[in-house]
């Protein structure tokens, strides 16, 4: 009996599925990135209405559709599906948080509408940080070893990087609260608004790519491992 006989019915399936998924994340990433960029510094949005107010949405959409559509592969795997439902998760909360880009940038004097602006911008981290899990998790069950190597590594190190977003978020929202804060706090929020592009380069672009890669690598696997059983 071959390989491709001795794999259940449903596997070709729902590995069909990742790969579309797949697919949908590697480029719903970069289309949210920007969709999300220019609905905050640009005036598209009121210039393409309601194309503008419809887009981030649609952006965001792509995002948990694609992990969607990872939920029939291996279904009896308690630790993927836990993993994959957390990222599903926070990708409906980016979801319900998306169309208040338009509003905020239509409204910038309303606090509320900022608020929120941060709000998605931190779920969207947490997101990353979901999805990298996942692909770690997706990785450990494909028979790709150096797949499996890079994406517990890769991982890891975007998750890192990533938490270091919420810390940031927390040492300003603390900072806010003290009256007379210490010079050297001061300073050091000076410098990081100073460094404020190379440190979205190095906190969010960064895993941002690396995720992408792993994206791109774990469905180049599966297109690897259906032909080689086919063969």
């Amino acid at each position: 009996m071959d390989d491709s006989e001795a794999q259940p019915p449903d596997l070709l399936p729902s590995l069909a599925k990742v790969v579309r998924g797949t697919s949908v994340l590697f480029w719903g990433l970069p289309i949210a990135l920007v969709v999300a960029t220019m609905s905050t510094i640009s005036n598209w949005t009121d210039a393409a209405f309601p194309l503008g107010l419809l887009l981030p949405p649609v952006a965001f959409w792509m995002l948990w559709y694609g992990l969607q559509m990872l939920g029939p592969f291996q279904p009896q795997e308690r630790i993927w599906q836990d993993a994959l439902g957390q990222a599903k998760m926070w990708g409906l909360v980016n979801l319900g948080l998306s169309p208040f880009l338009h509003w905020h940038h239509r409204a910038p004097d309303e606090p509320y509408f900022g608020f929120i602006v941060w709000l998605l911008a931190l779920a969207f981290v947490f997101y990353l940080m979901a999805l990298n899990k996942v692909l770690a998790r997706l990785a450990a069950m494909l028979p790709d070893e150096t797949l499996r190597l890079e994406s517990q590594l890769f991982s890891k190190m975007n998750r890192a990087l990533l938490a270091m977003i919420p810390v940031g978020f927390g040492f300003m929202f603390l900072l806010s609260f003290i009256s007379n804060p210490p010079t050297f706090l001061l300073q050091l929020l000076d410098i990081a608004l100073t460094m404020r592009p190379w440190l979205f380069m190095a906190f969010v672009l960064v895993p941002l790519s690396m995720s992408m890669s792993l994206l791109w690598k774990t469905k180049e696997a599966i297109y690897a491992s259906v032909f080689n059983a086919d063969r």
